[in-house]
């Protein structure tokens, strides 16, 4: 987190103790702000950005309890933290019913106070983001197709999402399992939540107890600040665990327990905590054999696999193909800037006759090539059978010389991109979504002249 970024305002009617929490925030590299009373903060938060707030509930005027009734009309979005030390009971329900985030009692250490704020802060843009993801997802990767095999699709999806339980998603790579993820936890009574997405292939073993159940400053060597995990980051929305059949068995121990207890401990820590999360997994093996194999719990497996979702592979469903292939293209030219009015009719026969071990996520990647290499304004048959020659993701062609296979397009890509561009290496670069410097140490390791300019 860069806390330089992090606004807080601070609202107390005793000063001594507003000046005292801004120093020590801003010495933390917050930058800060402060009221006197409700009326005030109700400005501030009406007229300046915050990320936080820390609101005292006894002050004179409006009081922090009309504070929280009327910031939830104009910052809905701002986390409202009361710090105090007169609260009831009964004030405490109250605030709580109203929206705030935490209460904390005074005397309060700070580090207390930093740990709740950084929460805060982290619960805050988790829920950015996924506003964000889910209009991407609507609006860009939206799950597309009107065949039969994705009507039963979507009749399972409204079933599963209204069921609170966990899910195992399963199905070949490149079927589409994570917009299966994201579709049911939209769909769901946890949709305002957080959705965090964890690759378990992606994460050494030794480290995904901390990533998954957070750990304390200090509990290891470069632990310089607390971490709350992946599962307190989901807390009240959806953990999606991609690749789950990945996990050591170590692991796949301390998942059994957490699904089991729904309580974590961090790293480091004597304190627990209860946890609201539901989990969602996917895999592209067959756990099935893999607990006969004795290399996957059994009890896991029946623990995770409350409902499940088979995603059908490509082949099965390749009436929507040719949706897909013009959702693509439609990205694509608008991602390279290119007018391309669309496919041949025998471009789409062509595309249709093809196996797709690599379903969607190859299909994606020949409509990107045909993009990049093709001149005309109609992709034809001739075009997508020289795109087709290319070597493709398959599991065979990374077994024949996967390296050169990749510098291959890598070099043709970058070639025809810069073309695009006019040479402009920065332009071309932003395409790609990496910074110039990467572009072209590439460049230089491909081969590939730095364009002159005219």
């Amino acid at each position: 987190m860069n806390r330089e970024t992090v606004q807080v305002l601070i609202v107390d009617d005793d000063q001594r103790f507003v000046d005292q929490l801004a120093s020590d925030l801003t010495e933390e590299g917050f930058r800060t702000l402060s009221a006197r009373d409700g009326r005030e903060a109700i400005r501030i938060l009406a007229e300046q950005p915050v990320d936080v707030g820390l609101i005292d509930l006894s002050m004179p005027g409006m009081d922090g309890i009309e504070l929280l009734k009327q910031a939830a009309k104009i910052a809905e979005e701002v986390p409202l933290i009361v710090i105090t030390g007169h609260a009831t009971i009964e004030r405490a329900v109250q605030a709580t019913r109203l929206g705030a985030y935490d209460l904390i009692e005074k005397p309060a250490s700070f580090d207390r106070i930093l740990s709740v704020i950084d929460r805060a802060i982290e619960k805050k843009r988790l829920r950015q983001r996924n506003r964000w993801m889910a209009e991407d997802i609507l609006n860009r990767y939206r799950m597309i197709g009107a065949g039969k095999a994705m009507q039963r699709i979507y009749q399972r999806l409204d079933q599963i999402s209204a069921a609170d339980t966990t899910v195992l998603i399963t199905g070949e790579t490149g079927t589409g399992k994570e917009l299966a993820a994201m579709a049911i936890h939209l769909r769901s009574a946890r949709a305002d939540g957080p959705y965090v997405r964890v690759n378990c292939a992606a994460i050494p073993e030794p480290l995904i107890e901390s990533e998954l159940f957070g750990y304390k400053k200090g509990a290891f060597t470069g632990a310089s600040q607390d971490f709350i995990g992946r599962f307190r980051q989901a807390d009240g929305g959806s953990l999606f665990l991609d690749e789950i059949a990945d996990l050591s068995h170590a692991a796949q121990a301390k998942l059994l327990r957490c699904l089991q207890d729904h309580v974590i401990t961090p790293l480091g820590s004597t304190d627990s905590y209860l946890i609201d999360v539901r989990v969602i997994a996917a895999t592209n093996k067959n756990l099935t054999e893999r607990v006969a194999a004795r290399s996957f719990r059994e009890d896991l497996y029946y623990r995770i696999n409350v409902v499940e979702l088979e995603m059908p592979r490509l082949a099965e469903r390749i009436e929507d193909l040719p949706e897909l292939a013009r959702h693509f293209l439609q990205q694509f030219c608008e991602q390279y800037n290119r007018y391309i009015e669309g496919f041949s009719s025998a471009a789409l026969q062509l595309l249709m006759e093809q196996e797709w071990p690599g379903n969607i996520r190859q299909l994606r990647s020949i409509i990107e090539r045909l993009v990049l290499f093709t001149e005309a304004r109609l992709i034809t048959a001739e075009n997508v059978a020289a795109v087709l020659k290319r070597p493709l993701l398959t599991s065979s062609d990374q077994i024949k010389d996967y390296q050169q296979a990749r510098c291959d397009f890598e070099r043709d890509y970058i070639q025809r991109l810069l073309r695009i561009c006019n040479g402009n290496v920065t332009e071309a670069a932003d395409a790609m979504n990496i910074d110039r410097t990467n572009l072209y140490r590439k460049m230089k390791k491909l081969g590939i002249p730095a364009p002159r300019l005219s």
